[in-house]
C-alpha cells in the first residue's frame, strides 16, 4: 500500500508534527507494511522522524514544477490524505484558500482516491471563501473534520452531508515517547505565542504585510513575563516551547531575558529535537500552559494537566472534547488586570483535580478508538 500524506507544514511547525505523528500512526495500524510518503523541504530529517520517504518541497510552495512533483507522487500512491490542522479559513488572509483550491485541484487530477483527514474549518467571512472551500472540499472522495462545528459549517456551505464525518484531532492518536536530556528536575511548561501583533483579514498573510505596533502585543508579553516568574516560583523552573519554530522562538528569548530568573526558564528552540522528544520533554511536566492548540493537544495526551488560552474557537472545541473547559480561557483573558493571579490559580487547580484527569483520560481513549474507526471507514477498511 502506498500511501501519500499531504500534511500542513512539517518543516517549522510542531503541531503540524505532532498531526503528522498521529496520522501515520493511523495509517500503520489500518494498513501494516504500509509505504508512507510525507511533504517536506526538511526531506532527510524529517524523513528519518517519521519512517517515511520524504518528498523534498515547502508545502506553501508556488512553484509549478514543485506542484507537478507532488501530482506525480500522487500518481504513484494508492491512498492519498490531505489532512491535518485548520488549512481551510479566511480570517487570517484569503489568498490561503485559493492555494488549497489550486493544490488539491491539481491532487485530484492525479489521484481520485483523496480524503480529507481530521482538518479544522476557522473562522471564514467571506461568502466567495465559503463557496470555494465547499468546493475544494467536495473534490476529495471523503473529509474527516476534527470536530462538529467544522462538518456543520461545511454542510452549511454546501458539502454533502454523507460526504463529511466530524473526527477528532488525531494528535491525540500519538503517545510514543523517545529519550531526551531534560531541561531541569521540575518545571512547567508554557508554550507561548505572540498575538494581537496584526489585523485578522485581508487577501495576503500578515507576513507580508507592513503592520503597526499594537499596544495588546506589547501587554500580552508583560503578562506572560509575569506568569513565567510566578510559575518559577511554583515549580522550580519554566521552559519555553515554541510551537511554530520560525514565528515563536524568538519571542520565547524575549521573554526568558525580561523573566525574574531567567537562568531558570530554558527555552526548548532545538529544532532537532524530534516529536517523540517533544513528548518525553512535555510529559515529564507538572503544568502546561498552552497559548498554542497542538501543545495542549500533545501535553493532555500524554497526561499532564493543561490549561488551554484560545485564540479562535478551535482551542475550546478540544477543550470542550476532553472536558475541560473550566480549565480553558480565551486569549484576551490574559489582558486583564488579574490575569496572572487567575492563570496560576488554574494551573494549581489542575495540577489536584484528580476528577479531570480522570475525564481527560477517558475522553482521550474514546477519541482514540473512534479515529481508528472513522478513518478505516473513510479509507474503506
Amino acid at each position: 500500500m502506498k500511501v501519500l500524506v499531504i500534511n500542513s507544514d512539517l518543516a517549522a511547525n510542531r503541531g503540524d508534527r505532532a498531526i503528522a505523528a498521529g496520522l501515520l500512526g493511523l495509517v500503520r495500524d489500518t494498513f501494516p507494511g504500509a509505504r508512507v510518503t510525507i511533504v517536506s523541504q526538511h526531506a532527510t530529517r524529517d524523513g528519518a522522524w517519521f519512517d517515511a520517504e520524504a518528498l523534498g518541497q515547502d508545502i506553501h510552495s508556488l512553484s509549478p514544477l514543485a506542484l507537478v512533483s507532488l501530482m506525480r507522487a500522487a500518481r504513484r500512491a494508492d491512498l492519498v490524505l490531505w489532512g491535518g490542522g485548520e488549512l481551510l479559513k479566511d480570517y487570517t488572509n484569503r489568498l490561503g484558500v485559493w492555494y488549497w483550491a489550486v493544490k488539491i485541484a491539481a491532487v485530484r487530477a492525479a489521484n481520485r482516491n483523496l480524503v480529507g483527514a481530521f482538518q479544522g474549518i476557522g473562522p471564514t467571512s467571506a461568502r466567495s471563501s465559503r463557496r470555494l472551500i465547499a468546493a475544494t472540499v467536495r473534490r476529495t472522495k471523503t473529509f474527516l473534520t476534527r470536530d462538529e462545528e467544522s462538518r456543520d459549517k461545511l454542510v452549511a456551505w454546501g458539502v454533502p452531508a454523507e460526504r463529511v464525518t466530524a473526527s477528532f484531532d488525531c494528535a491525540v492518536y500519538a503517545t510514543d515517547l523517545e529519550p531526551v536530556d531534560l531541561p531541569a528536575e521540575r518545571y512547567a511548561i508554557v508554550a507561548p505565542r505572540e498575538w494581537f501583533h496584526y489585523r485578522k483579514g485581508g487577501w495576503l498573510p500578515h507576513r507580508w504585510r507592513r503592520e503597526r505596533p499594537q499596544p495588546d502585543a506589547d501587554l500580552l508579553a508583560t503578562r506572560l513575563v509575569e506568569a513565567i516568574d510566578a510559575l518559577v516560583e511554583a515549580h522550580g523552573a519554566v521552559v519555553l516551547a515554541p510551537m511554530h519554530m520560525v514565528q515563536d522562538p524568538a519571542f520565547a528569548h524575549r521573554l526568558r531575558e525580561r523573566a525574574a530568573h531567567p537562568e531558570r526558564v530554558h527555552v526548548l528552540d532545538d529544532d532537532e529535537v524530534s516529536p517523540g522528544q517533544i513528548r518525553s520533554v512535555y510529559a515529564a511536566a507538572d503544568v502546561m500552559i498552552a497559548l498554542r492548540l497542538h501543545a495542549g493537544i500533545v501535553a493532555s495526551s500524554v497526561g499532564v494537566p493543561t490549561v488551554t488560552y484560545f485564540y479562535v474557537d478551535k482551542g475550546r472545541l478540544y477543550a470542550d472534547q476532553v472536558g475541560a473547559a473550566g480549565y480553558t480561557r480565551p486569549i484576551e483573558r490574559l489582558l486583564e488586570d488579574d490575569a496572572v493571579a487567575d492563570l496560576t490559580h488554574l494551573a494549581s487547580a489542575v495540577v489536584t483535580d484528580a476528577a479531570q484527569a480522570e475525564r481527560t483520560a477517558a475522553a482521550l481513549a474514546a477519541m482514540r478508538e473512534r479515529l481508528r474507526a472513522d478513518f478505516a471507514a473513510a479509507v474503506g477498511r
